[in-house]
């Protein structure tokens, strides 16, 4: 689905396409979901993006989100990501959360999971692929995995645990890949869908 929406800033108007495969809270099949996959910038244009709407196929209920700009994914979905946990733990408080991001994706996954550290919500799994400004990872979450690939255009940025983490399992795979090609590896899709298990 696609949703123009207007930004005001240095004087102009902004108009920017965002498209999410999944808007929250736009359809009642959406309300089983608790695995957020989030894609890198540009992701939007369906040779970039292709990926991460592939596993989210492969991961039901799960909620897939493309965007162009950060101006989308900062001010729009990261925001909205935090709003719907938030709500789903005060429902329940043992549904598993699970957060999937890629390159700009993997970013604000990271940043949502700490943010959801301070609020006290765990998180099942955290999937990064080839992010880039990682957020060390909390007590709150129970796994997670970093994917990173070995082609020139590849960041090679590895997860860390926050000091004092002594709880959180990390797993750390090397491909040799592309880095936009990597969100659509399938042994990397099989690690991700058996760590949310």
């Amino acid at each position: 689905m696609g949703r123009l929406l207007k930004f005001k800033g240095l004087g102009k108007k902004l108009a920017v396409t965002l498209v999410a495969t999944a808007t929250i809270g736009m359809a009642s099949n959406q309300a089983s979901a608790r695995t957020y996959i989030v894609n890198g910038l540009a992701s939007a244009v369906p040779f970039i993006g292709y990926g991460m709407n592939n596993l989210g196929k492969k991961i039901p209920g799960s909620k897939v989100f493309s965007y162009i700009t950060s101006i989308e994914g900062n001010n729009i979905i990261k925001p909205n990501i935090l709003k719907d946990i938030q709500a789903r733990y005060a429902r329940n408080p043992n549904e598993p959360i699970n957060l999937i991001g890629i390159s700009y994706g993997a970013n604000m996954v990271s940043d949502i999971a700490s943010k959801l550290a301070a609020k006290g919500i765990p998180v099942n799994y955290l999937g990064i692929i080839e992010g880039t400004s990682l957020k060390a990872i909390k007590a709150n979450v129970r796994k997670a995995d970093n994917f990173i690939c070995t082609g020139p255009e590849c960041t090679k940025r590895r997860i860390g645990k926050a000091s004092g983490n002594t709880v959180t399992k990390i797993g750390q795979f090397t491909y040799k890949d592309g880095h936009i090609d990597l969100g659509n590896n399938k042994a990397v899709h099989s690690k991700i869908i058996s760590g949310i298990r």
